[in-house]
């Protein structure tokens, strides 16, 4: 369950003061959406994957809609709404090919919920589906109602600041993914130090994200693991984090050990630095 956007990135050398101007150097549209670059992936890895979501009733929506229908994503349960557009996210590219993300979330806020599928092995909820409207009552629902299957979370910066909302998860995730200015934030409003306090205090594997430095994933036991990252040069790290919580989820499944999870993420989070946009267009064998 995530959202759903349409991605505008744009290259620029610097960024403007307030009220000044800036010309980018180059510019892409792309399909985009953390729970959307999620599912497209997983179905790119042979998933049989569902995405919960809502675009606006536009032409923006049905193409976003069909990218992922082509890309073997089930669309059934993704949700229009008239009255709103579909979400929409400008993003500033540095020379570094670090992103910065200035979003509206239009439709994607208007996800009404109408349960769980049937017969799923896990289900995948975005930090960003926790942070208003209808789609954060659904998120909750989803949340409460956990069936016999894995559950995992991807946070965001508004629920690391939040620490009355991080009790709600305490027991009921199989794998919550944190990356490193989420942690950062976590730390200042929770006084949690260390990746092993917080997977104990949740009771699930904790998988902290740390980009060109790899990832770190400890138990609820306590037991760390690090995994290194690969040597890239990054053009934009647009969506690297959701292929790397794709490629940990696809191994998760399986039933592979942590570090094994963290290997393949950090794979699939390296392959997405290197294009632009959030989306690995194929991936091969390895």
């Amino acid at each position: 369950m995530g959202d759903i956007n349409l991605d505008i990135i744009a290259f620029h050398p610097r960024f403007p003061r307030e009220g000044g101007e800036e010309l980018a150097e180059r510019a892409f549209i792309r399909h985009g959406g953390s729970g959307a670059n999620i599912a497209h992936t997983l179905s790119l890895l042979g998933v049989d994957t569902l995405l919960m979501g809502c675009v606006g009733a536009d032409p923006v929506g049905v193409m976003l809609v069909d990218g992922l229908a082509a890309a073997g994503v089930d669309t059934s349960y993704i949700q229009r709404v008239e009255g709103e557009p579909s979400g929409l996210v400008y993003i500033i590219v540095s020379g570094r090919g670090e992103r910065t993300m200035l979003a509206y979330r239009g439709a994607n806020k208007y996800l009404r919920y109408k349960g769980p599928p049937k017969d799923i092995s896990i289900l995948h909820i975005s930090g960003y589906g926790l942070l208003e409207g209808e789609q954060r009552s659904t998120a909750l629902k989803l949340l409460e109602s956990r069936g016999d299957y894995l559950m995992t979370l991807d946070m965001c910066i508004p629920l690391a600041m939040n620490t009355e909302f991080l009790e709600n998860l305490v027991g009921r995730l199989d794998c919550l993914f944190i990356n490193s200015h989420e942690f950062r934030e976590l730390t200042l409003h929770s006084g949690i130090m260390k990746i092993s306090e917080l997977a104990s205090k949740l009771g699930c594997l904790v998988v902290l994200k740390k980009g060109e430095s790899g990832c770190e994933i400890s138990t609820a036991d306590g037991d760390v693991v690090e995994v290194p990252a690969l040597p890239v040069e990054a053009v934009d790290t647009t969506g690297a984090g959701d292929a790397f919580t794709a490629g940990f989820i696809y191994e998760l499944m399986k039933g592979a050990p942590p570090k094994k999870c963290g290997e393949r993420a950090v794979r699939l989070g390296a392959l997405a630095s290197t294009t632009i946009g959030g989306r690995i267009e194929r991936l091969d064998d390895s």
